[in-house]
């Protein structure tokens, strides 16, 4: 595997279990979960919740630690890398993991993984108040006339999906201003930094229902009500045509254990997973970030995780970004795509 040498450190936080449901399943030391980008981001405000609950359900500690870089592949390296023993966890976003066939970051792909996805997110396209940018086709004449677009990273999901749009649109993708997170790219946007974005709703909700940004466009299959200003912003399927397979790219957060974990750390995950998407604590924040909550572990997680890589990783390759050919490492078209002829290539399906 190709060792990423620059580890990021950032952020830890210890999230301390209650009353325990289930004893002694971590008796060897804290396990710690690696959050692939910085704090405060898209990313690590998804997770963090999650990893909470299941803390508490499970009456263990659980560190959260920020070690970003390479669209969170330094973290996934350095996961790798330690004793599989469950101890050792990595939290993504599924737009920046399926970023790596194209850029190289790592070999790592669906197969080393078991994962958990609590919920998908769409992302938000949005402008400053004051660019004059206020509907989808301001939009695209301020793009047509040189001006840049702010980003958190490419081959971010909310990147991945513009790429998709304007590739539907017939139109060439932007010049970009990466700003290194969803929630710095629209900070940059409400400073003059840049006059329009995209980011992950949950980044930047708290920018647009404070009636800090313009929303233009989001991009899940229906409408979103921003409730602090009271406006509906449109669906990306009724503004741009050709775009109504654009929300099953939105983006999800999974936290993911290798493959080979011991399989009572596995069960014991899995059901504190699935009694924390349960909680009112979870519910409630999933509300708050327009969060659509899917629970997704197991054959259904893979699944996802297979897809989202093949749209994610060929949208990318098609506009032209990076060195990688996804065909190099047997990733199919969304056209060629079939889960059952997919999943042969991982072992635990053999």
């Amino acid at each position: 595997m190709k060792k990423l040498v620059a580890l990021a450190m950032g952020l830890a936080l210890v999230f301390t279990g209650s009353t325990a449901a289930m004893a002694g399943v971590f008796d060897n030391g804290t396990p710690t979960v690696y959050i692939g980008y910085g704090a405060g981001g898209g990313t690590d405000t998804a997770v963090r919740p999650v990893v909470a609950e299941m803390a508490n359900y499970l009456g263990e500690n659980i560190n959260c630690v920020n070690m970003e870089g390479a669209n969170s592949a330094v973290a996934c390296d350095y996961v790798l890398e330690q004793p599989h023993d469950g101890y050792s966890m990595f939290a993504t976003g599924t737009g920046g993991f399926s970023s790596y066939p194209i850029y190289n970051y790592s070999e790592s792909s669906w197969q080393d993984w078991i994962s958990f996805h609590p919920y998908s997110g769409p992302a938000v396209v949005f402008a400053n108040k004051d660019a004059g940018v206020a509907t989808t086709e301001d939009l695209f004449n301020y793009l047509a006339e040189g001006n840049s677009f702010g980003i958190g990273a490419y081959g971010n999901g909310p990147h991945t999906q513009f790429e998709a749009i304007c590739a539907a649109k017939g139109v060439a993708a932007p010049t970009y201003s990466v700003f290194g997170s969803c929630a710095d790219a629209a900070v940059g946007c409400i400073a003059g930094d840049v006059m329009v974005g995209a980011g992950s709703l949950s980044s930047v909700i708290d920018y647009l229902n404070g009636d800090m940004l313009v929303p233009i466009f989001v991009t899940c299959a229906d409408p979103f009500e921003f409730t602090g200003i009271g406006v509906t912003t449109p669906s990306v399927t009724t503004e741009v045509e050709g775009t109504e397979n654009i929300p099953n790219l939105n983006e999800t957060w999974p936290i993911m254990i290798p493959r080979d974990t011991p399989q009572e750390i596995v069960d014991a995950l899995v059901e504190a997973f699935n009694a924390a998407i349960e909680t009112d604590a979870v519910k409630d924040f999933a509300a708050e970030k327009g969060f659509n909550i899917i629970g997704l572990t197991g054959e259904e997680a893979d699944k996802f995780m297979s897809y989202s890589i093949s749209g994610y990783s060929w949208t990318l390759f098609n506009a032209g970004l990076g060195e990688g050919n996804p065909a190099d490492y047997g990733i199919p078209t969304l056209e060629e795509y079939d889960w059952e002829t997919v999943k042969t290539t991982c072992e635990a399906y053999q």
